[in-house]
């Protein structure tokens, strides 16, 4: 075990038994999903680049606009 780690485990042990449950149910999901395999393809790597420098920001008055056809 890395110290890194170790000291974490030491500072969890210090925690009330409901954060020591909360830290713990953290953990066993990260480890339970660490190897999904989640990858993006190149694809939509491009895609999601061309998305950010669209540069298609609403304005105020569009959100304003957007938001009181919803109320309505």
């Amino acid at each position: 075990m890395n110290k890194r780690l170790s000291d974490a485990i030491s500072r969890v042990r210090e925690l009330p038994d409901d954060r020591q449950e909360a830290v713990a149910v953290i953990l066993l999901d990260f480890l339970d999903h660490q190897d999904a395999g989640f990858e993006l393809t190149q694809e939509q790597i491009a895609e999601l680049d061309r998305r950010l420098d669209a540069n298609d920001i609403a304005s105020d008055d569009e959100v304003k606009d957007f938001f009181a056809r919803l109320k309505a």
